[in-house]
């Protein structure tokens, strides 16, 4: 074709749009390009739609990067320009929208009907402006692209749902259960939603968005398809799985052959493999062939029921494409990157059995399930590896025991017993990890803050995670758990602290049980040594909010031990990431695994 033919122009507007689009979601985009970017989405309607649905996507899974003022403004001033000025139904119609979306509704209130909204000078810099900022260009193309779609709707053309696809949207229409199976999960967390319990059937064509995280599916005919947030996904049918942005990593095994992944612009089907596929915000599709065969269809021959031969790119074993273009089909070759696939989660704590008190809430620990070496086991309590407290200086919180009943005669073994609610709280904490082995010496004005842990016996190094560490946490803590730093007792070359940010199982995580009734007991002043903690007066005070359990593992691995080593002790810090202070109440070795040599 000629550069006169419009749809060549059409498929180049695109392309260019893309490239400019991906710009200003990164944050890159200079003064000519959104100029550039603002003519295209005035000359196109299709796509303004288009940015809306991306930008939606990329606000929602917390992607978008702070631009500088001076460009943020010029964009909302140029954009909202597209709006007509008599639009009073229409701002009346997408303002009761807008209203009902969180992200938008929760930085900006709804302006006047009929009146663009006001753009004040940005305030003085700060997380709050920013996310001001972001709601603001949302609007405006939430406004931009509602006109076009309002405009449709009342007249000839006939009426389109703007929320069409939305995750209300696709729950009230799509409602049943699929026999499509959550079979496990790694800190997931859901946007608006809990993360559904393992074993639970995914609904028919209901949007899911995973903002953090990996999950599995198990499909019924015995595909398995991991996806690793951010991501945005629908089971459309028992063997096809739609992932409109993300990454996922799929294992259809023989009986399972014809399964398919579709993005916005290809259908990926297996032809018996393993592949991973990987969806950019701007639809962009990366297909990685780790063994086997998968037939890619670009989206024309995709939408096709009965592809005409020949239409398919077949790739196999160490192969991949990318396929960037809708209106003008492209695929380009990349470098084969085997790590783009997931053979399973990674090694986690993944669960835990405790026993209940009258309340329900979780007491002593029965059971510790952890994936290690990629294979799952259930730990009985009795077979793990105690651990014994040899140094503590606490935090000036004054609140340094947890307990459910009166505090045994040696105040310190609260730490060492199997119960979920008591413990030696509020350790010491550092905002900097340590870099040398701690000084645990009382006479000592360096003491190192922090608590030090001696095992009943050496914990060895194995497969994934060596230590199971529980912590008490409220509702009103940090969800993902209070980050800590775990040390060397002896430092050496090849030694180093590991700080924990988020645990295996959260405040999100489905099977955290609330933790059994127990008192905090207030000291007159700080704890700086175990004989103060023993022998210091100290009163209880009952909880009145709720708390749960929280777990994480403590691969040894990640301290610069080697496989096989052995460890007799750890010393732990908070991390002094914002004011809550982390509570242990179990920090436990496991044994190595069957057939492990010790």
């Amino acid at each position: 074709m000629s550069d006169l033919d419009p749809a060549n122009n059409q498929a180049t507007d695109r392309e260019r749009f893309a490239l400019l689009w991906t710009d200003y979601l990164e944050g890159e985009l200079e003064e000519p390009g959104f100029l550039e970017l603002r003519a295209l989405m005035a000359a196109d309607e299709g796509l303004l739609k288009e940015a809306v649905d991306l930008y939606q996507t990329h606000r929602l899974l917390g992607l978008i990067v702070a631009e500088e003022p001076a460009q943020r403004e010029q964009f909302v001033r140029s954009t909202i320009a597209l709006v007509p000025a008599q639009t009073d139904a229409f701002v009346s119609q997408i303002m009761s929208q807008v209203a009902a979306a969180a992200p938008v509704a929760s930085v900006l209130p709804a302006p006047a009907v009929g009146t663009p909204p006001a753009l004040a000078p940005r305030p003085a810099g700060g997380p709050r402006s920013n996310r001001l900022w972001q709601g603001l260009v949302v609007l405006t193309l939430l406004l931009a692209c509602g006109w076009g779609v309002w405009s449709w709707s009342t007249g000839n053309g006939s009426a389109v749902d703007p929320a069409a696809g939305s995750l209300a949207a696709g729950t009230a229409a799509n409602g049943g259960k699929s026999d499509v199976r959550l079979a496990s999960m790694a800190q997931a967390k859901f946007f608006g939603e809990l993360a559904p319990p393992v074993g639970a059937e995914l609904s028919w064509n209901r949007e899911y968005v995973l903002t953090q995280g990996m999950i599995e599916l198990a499909f019924p005919a015995g595909a398995a398809a991991i996806v690793e947030g951010p991501a945005v996904f629908r089971v459309v049918s028992a063997d096809v799985l739609a992932l409109d942005v993300g990454s996922c990593s799929v294992h259809a095994p023989e009986g399972a052959e014809g399964f398919r992944v579709d993005t916005p612009l290809t259908r990926v089907v297996d032809r018996g493999t393993r592949f991973a596929v990987r969806v950019s915000e701007t639809s962009e599709t990366e297909v990685q062939v780790i063994e086997g065969i998968a037939d890619v269809y670009e989206h024309a021959a995709a939408l096709s029921h009965d592809p005409p031969s020949g239409s398919e790119h077949r790739l196999t074993d160490g192969q991949a494409r990318k396929f960037a273009s809708r209106d003008k089909p492209t695929n380009d070759r990349l470098p084969f990157n085997a790590g783009a696939y997931r053979r399973q989660l990674p090694d986690r704590i993944v669960a835990y059995e405790a026993t209940s008190d009258a309340s329900g809430g979780a007491d002593e620990l029965l059971s510790v399930s952890v994936q290690r070496g990629g294979r799952l086991a259930t730990i009985p309590a009795a077979a793990l590896i105690p651990s014994h407290l040899t140094w503590f200086q606490g935090e000036p919180e004054y609140a340094y025991l947890a307990s459910n009943g009166e505090l045994p005669a040696q105040r310190q073994t609260t730490s060492s017993d199997l119960r979920l609610a008591t413990g030696v709280i509020n350790p010491g904490g550092s905002e900097q990890p340590l870099t040398a082995s701690p000084v645990m010496r009382t006479d000592d004005p360096q003491a190192t803050p922090g608590m030090a842990v001696q095992f009943a016996q050496p914990v060895v190094n194995g497969p994934g995670a060596d230590v199971v560490f529980f912590d008490l946490q409220s509702y009103i803590n940090p969800s993902d758990g209070d980050a800590f730093h775990v040390s060397p007792l002896q430092f050496r070359d090849g030694l180093r602290t590991h700080t924990i940010r988020v645990y295996d199982l959260t405040m999100e995580s489905p099977g955290v049980r609330e933790a059994a009734d127990f008192d905090v007991f207030l000291f007159a002043g700080p704890v700086q040594s175990l004989a103060e903690l023993e022998t210091h007066v100290c009163t209880p005070r009952a909880q009145a909010i709720r708390f749960r359990v929280l777990a994480v593992g403590i691969d040894l691995s990640d301290l610069g031990y080697q496989e096989g080593e052995q460890v007799d002790g750890l010393f732990f810090q908070d991390a002094h990431d914002d004011k809550h202070i982390v509570d242990p109440v179990y920090i436990g070795g496991l044994p190595l695994p069957p057939g492990e040599d010790q």
